[in-house]
């Protein structure tokens, strides 16, 4: 999995230049942080800026931007979302302490054309928890899909006791795959 850099600090903002998301210790999912409660009807276009104090990132050279180009584009595409990637800044001697900004385009991708299937949407779309995401994360998002009170919702494991919230989605999987 791509990672963001060490210390980063990423800011998206929408059109009205309001923060709709922003990082916590160089961590965020920008599809969930984005896209999972709105409209997917309607893309959503944004500014994305990403800073950060890492020793190994000195300046946004073209390799280092790249480096975030792809980290966005493997981030949004893993969900089934389509993005489009336009550079506000240019790549140069700048220094990663300093915001680097693209503007993003993201829209679902709903291209069942492949599938052999019309494009009239069933039900609802359902999204796969990343393996990589932890106890925590899913529980919140699930509450905050639904409209749930904080702490109501609780991942069992396969004994039915209560899963650690610090444990990956994935370790849960291989418990019940397991029991």
């Amino acid at each position: 999995m791509i990672q963001w850099p060490a210390h980063s600090k990423i800011i998206c903002l929408d059109s009205n230049d309001k923060i709709i998301a922003v990082s916590a210790r160089s961590r965020l999912d920008l599809s969930d942080s984005l896209m999972l409660n709105r409209d997917e009807k309607k893309p959503l276009s944004c500014l994305i800026e990403v800073l950060t104090k890492s020793a190994d990132w000195t300046t946004w050279n073209s390799i280092n931007v790249k480096r975030i180009e792809d980290h966005i584009a493997y981030d949004l595409e893993f969900d089934g979302y389509k993005v489009k990637i336009d550079r506000i800044s240019k790549p140069s001697r700048t220094l990663c302490s300093k915001p680097f900004k693209w503007k993003l385009e993201i829209s679902a991708d709903y291209d069942d054309t492949e599938l052999g299937l019309d494009k009239k949407p069933i039900g609802t779309r359902f999204k796969v928890a990343r393996s990589d995401a932890s106890v925590k994360t899913i529980q919140s998002n699930i509450e905050k899909v639904f409209g749930l009170p904080r702490g109501s919702v609780c991942l069992l494991t396969p004994e039915a006791k209560k899963a650690n919230l610090r444990s990956s989605i994935k370790s849960l999987r291989n418990k019940w795959k397991n029991s």
